[in-house]
């Protein structure tokens, strides 16, 4: 088993500015993303991903100058997305030397433009974003960006997901976005338990102790935070640290 990548999760609006989301419908500016990338590069963090979350809902793509000047920031693993929509603009994004980048609800429930884009350019540059929102009755809702597109089976999608050929799959929880509350432990253990392509898990991480008790309920490929690694702790007062909370997590479980 791979060790588990922390990956430190930069989101930016249609303006290119840093922000972070809350429930995806609040979002508060933080700064500038290129500093904030160079900052994180510096620390050495184990992967950027880098999403515009307004691309999708504006039918647009994440900027290719921005994320050209973005690579120029960074000497680490670069995973971007928002708005991918044509095998034109993956190929254009992976010669800026990103790693990989990220699909969502573009795939339109029939998955052949992520099954096309894994066959032209691998399984290993190609992940899937699901993002999703937990009902009262433990059922989810499917969403692109912030629009509802169906009540769902996240199983079965995640099965399409990997059938299609995603190298990975990045479950990102809309009801616990910048909650800061803990991570959806059970949808993520019944996921990487079924799957066989890595799981991330995204939304809702607020500590170091959350990341433990998710990993210790199941051994995941990544999890993607924004919030612990953006605010000090307790507070929304802007602070980027990355090198304690791994040395924390180092802590609780050497």
């Amino acid at each position: 088993m791979l060790k588990t990548r922390i990956i430190v999760c930069l989101l930016i609006d249609s303006e290119l500015h840093l922000i972070n989301t809350k429930n995806f419908l609040k979002s508060k500016y933080l700064g500038d993303p290129l500093n904030a990338a160079y900052i994180f590069s510096n620390y050495e963090v184990d992967e950027l991903l880098v999403l515009d979350v307004e691309a999708s809902n504006k039918n647009k793509c994440i900027s290719f100058e921005f994320v050209k000047a973005l690579s120029n920031f960074t000497t680490v693993p670069l995973t971007v997305g928002g708005g991918i929509s044509s095998l034109k603009q993956i190929k254009d994004l992976l010669s800026y030397g990103v790693e990989r980048v990220v699909i969502g609800q573009n795939q339109k429930s029939n998955f052949t433009f992520l099954r096309k884009a894994c066959e032209r350019f691998g399984s290993s540059s190609i992940s899937a974003v699901l993002n999703v929102k937990k009902l009262a009755n433990r059922e989810y809702q499917l969403f692109m960006g912030r629009n509802k597109i169906r009540n769902s089976d996240i199983l079965s999608e995640a099965f399409s997901c990997q059938e299609a050929g995603a190298g990975e799959l990045i479950i990102n929880s809309m009801d616990r976005d910048g909650s800061q509350k803990g991570l959806d432990i059970d949808l993520m253990k019944e996921l990487n338990e079924h799957l066989s392509i890595p799981v991330v898990a995204m939304g809702g991480c607020g500590n170091c102790y959350h990341i433990d008790e998710l990993l210790k309920a199941t051994p995941l490929s990544g999890i993607a935070c924004s919030s612990i690694f953006v605010y000090a702790p307790g507070s929304e007062q802007v602070l980027l640290r990355y090198s304690e909370i791994k040395k924390n997590l180092i802590m609780i479980n050497p």
